[in-house]
């Protein structure tokens, strides 16, 4: 997922539009959502992003990416370079 102008303003639009529906369907709360609504349109960038950064976790999940591991280092070999120095 991109998080560029364009995906920003196609989630100010949904955004719109919900609160347009909301505003129209729910006469009783016009005044919460009349508060609100300035708000939301300030949050849509950092609520994107979580979105975003969500999406990429379950696409690496799903690639099977991996961290790589440390390799352990064998005590013996370890020994045998302490007791060449000495």
């Amino acid at each position: 997922m991109k998080c560029d102008i364009k995906m920003m303003l196609k989630a100010g639009a949904g955004l719109a539009a919900v609160v347009a529906v909301a505003y129209a369907t729910f006469p009783a709360a016009r005044e919460l959502i009349t508060a609100w609504a300035p708000a939301l349109f300030f949050l849509i960038c950092p609520v994107m992003m979580l979105f975003m950064m969500k999406g990429m976790q379950s696409c690496h999940k799903e690639q099977g990416i991996t961290k790589p591991q440390a390799r352990p280092v064998p005590l013996s070999d370890t020994k045998n370079i302490v007791d060449e120095r000495h």
